[in-house]
């Protein structure tokens, strides 16, 4: 068997996480189909965040992590900065931030990384998140005002690729606005390179547009955190909802080509498990 190269990763949202936590007896099948396919479970600053709000699964959380291939991913600003940074072409680094099962070499490694879970940082680090959450909620309707309907009057299909086209502009403008001004008179400026923003983009399109859907939870919008890193892993397997959306994106444009997307049923098959609780 091929050493294990931490390039291939398996997104799952945190609901997946923690029916995977309160179910050890599915690791053994989990770690066999991560080596077989060379996938490691990538952990992303959104589901840190939200897994702080688990305190009863943190001592589960950590024996899964250390369980099977684990790897805690770069945040989502690190990822725009290397688009940035390999504009014009795709970025190609890895999306490897720490190997996590190499805290197992560490003195008290699996005690550090439980308390960190409950620790007061990231416990902060989930209040700003529910606040990025509630400011997305309180824009959302100047967003709409900006980016009006078709002639019909309704959104349609044809303009999800403009609409990421602008809030991909919108982004740059705020954090990267030198990069922009360097490049926004280039007629080979490439929108593509940045699918972290862009499928972002497209998911808030594709439900709230398109799909004519008023948030409601501020969960709705604490979810868009998870897109910016999908496009870069192997797969994704998330709530039924959320995967029905990300299928219709993948069908209709490029974004997902390298990003296979399932729901929870694909966890049953890959453990061979019957849905006792499930998990969306």
């Amino acid at each position: 068997m091929a050493e294990h190269t931490f390039s291939r990763f398996a997104y799952f949202d945190t609901n997946i996480l923690s029916y995977l936590a309160k179910n050890r007896s599915l690791w053994s099948k989990l770690f066999d189909f991560f080596r077989d396919n060379d996938l490691t479970m990538g952990i992303g600053g959104p589901q840190v965040s939200e897994l702080a709000d688990a305190d009863r699964i943190h001592k589960e959380l950590v024996a899964l992590f250390v369980s099977v291939p684990t790897g805690i991913l770069k945040n989502w600003d690190l990822v725009i900065d290397e688009e940035v940074k390999s504009h014009p072409n795709r970025r190609i680094d890895s999306l490897l931030q720490y190997p996590l099962n190499a805290i197992l070499l560490e003195p008290n490694g699996l005690d550090k990384l439980q308390k960190f879970l409950s620790s007061k940082e990231l416990k902060e680090a989930r209040r700003d998140q529910l606040r990025y959450a509630r400011l997305m909620q309180d824009q959302m309707g100047k967003l709409k005002e900006n980016f009006p309907p078709s002639k019909t009057g309704k959104y349609t299909r044809s303009q999800a690729d403009e609409f990421t086209q602008y809030m991909v502009m919108q982004w740059l403008a705020i954090d990267h606005r030198d990069f922009l001004r360097d490049h926004i008179e280039v007629k080979d400026f490439h929108f593509e390179i940045f699918q972290s923003i862009g499928l972002y983009a497209y998911v808030i399109f594709y439900k709230y547009y398109l799909g004519q859907r008023e948030p409601k939870k501020l969960s709705d919008f604490a979810d868009l955190g998870h897109f910016f890193l999908i496009p870069y892993c192997a797969m994704a397997i998330m709530e039924r909802d959320l995967c029905n959306v990300l299928n219709q994106i993948k069908s209709n444009h490029n974004i997902l080509e390298s990003t296979e997307i399932y729901n929870i049923d694909y966890i049953y098959a890959v453990t061979d498990s019957s849905a006792n609780e499930d998990a969306g």
